[in-house]
């Protein structure tokens, strides 16, 4: 017979460990699939918002991109208030220059009388008989509604009136003030001078029309709170006159200023 040697010592030992495990492995229940697993955390230790020290990093990298969007507002305000201001000042400016836009007044021929005609025999003048003159009344209208006229101021203004291109009368033009929308009769006499021939005859036919020029130059202010204009002007009236040593008549007239 074969002769069987004794088991080694250590060999009974790794017997029963491995009955052990096999065991143990026997005695683990089968996991399954359709089982489900419910894991509960206590409620302090759920965080519904980021912890304090992650805020404070959240913060502090929100905090310059918060900085320039201030400065950014605080600009655009200030952009915003200067550009309302413009504007504002632009109107009022606009207002001013459309309300306080000065104008000329208006002229136009009401009267023109030839009077003291008669003369000395010899031709020479003396207390007793008055020099000839044209008397003149003139209506000047303010179209200003807001700003106050003045014209001829300082008895400075000078009119002439000419028979077609001859001076047949001259003087000066007596100074008038107006309040805004007034109208004015101004009323002055021009020494006449040597009258030609043609209006000799004339004087003589009531019922023929005597074309004449009045001119005047003299000073013009238009004043207001908002503006002032002080301009040299001259007024050129083209009329037509009938019976100028009564009551004339006026039949036609074109008065024009270069303002």
């Amino acid at each position: 017979m074969e002769e069987r040697s004794p088991p080694a010592a250590g060999g009974k030992a790794r017997n029963l460990l491995s009955s052990a495990t096999s065991l143990r492995l026997s005695l683990t229940p089968a996991r399954s699939q359709d089982h489900t697993y419910v894991v509960q955390i206590p409620r302090d230790q759920v965080y519904r918002v980021p912890p304090p020290e992650n805020a404070k990093i959240v913060e502090n990298h929100r905090q310059p991109e918060a900085q320039k969007k201030r400065k950014c507002t605080c600009c655009c305000w200030m952009f915003s208030a200067l550009l309302l201001i413009g504007i504002a000042i632009g109107i009022i400016v606009l207002i001013v220059h459309t309300m306080y836009t000065p104008k000329s007044p208006e002229f136009s021929i009401i009267n023109v009388h030839f009077k003291n005609v008669t003369q000395p025999s010899n031709g020479q003048k003396n207390k007793s008989h008055p020099v000839p003159q044209f008397e003149i009344d003139l209506r000047i209208v303010n179209i200003n509604e807001r700003m106050e006229a003045s014209f001829g101021k300082g008895d400075n203004g000078i009119a002439a009136l000419n028979f077609k291109n001859h001076e047949i009368g001259h003087g000066k033009y007596t100074a008038i003030s107006q309040q805004p929308k007034d109208s004015t009769n101004s009323q002055f006499n021009l020494d006449a001078g040597k009258l030609p021939a043609d209006f000799q005859k004339s004087l003589n036919d009531d019922k023929k029309a005597i074309p004449m020029t009045l001119t005047i130059n003299a000073p013009m202010e238009i004043t207001s709170w908002a503006k002032t204009l002080k301009k040299e002007v001259t007024v050129t009236c083209d009329f037509d006159v009938e019976s100028v040593k009564g009551k004339s008549k006026i039949k036609s007239e074109d008065c024009k200023t270069d303002f």
